[in-house]
């Protein structure tokens, strides 16, 4: 019986506003001698995440304080949370802006 290992390479491709990931499983020989003049046979899987960039704006002051990610799929709608604003020095209600 033939016992086959197996190596994993994460590569990541940024574009704008996703991310995606590729994963490479390369073929290593079994033994030394055995894997001269061969090549490595190679499969890629591609996995698709999508986060966006997004900014989060305090409500009162209307100033931009916060950059985040977050997954479009799991939440589609706006972002709302309190976060410390430090202009207007207390904790505001930020929604998501464009």
């Amino acid at each position: 019986m033939k016992r086959l290992d197996f190596n994993i390479y994460s590569v990541l491709n940024l574009t704008s506003d996703m991310e995606v990931g590729s994963f490479f499983y390369a073929r290593k020989p079994a033994r030394a001698g055995e894997g001269k003049g061969k090549t490595m046979q190679m499969k890629t899987l591609e996995v698709e995440v999508v986060r966006v960039k997004i900014t989060l704006a305090c409500t009162e002051c209307k100033q931009r304080n916060y950059n985040m990610t977050k997954e479009k799929k799991n939440h589609p709608e706006r972002l709302e949370t309190k976060k410390y604003c430090k202009f207007c020095r207390k904790h505001t209600l930020h929604k998501e802006t464009k």
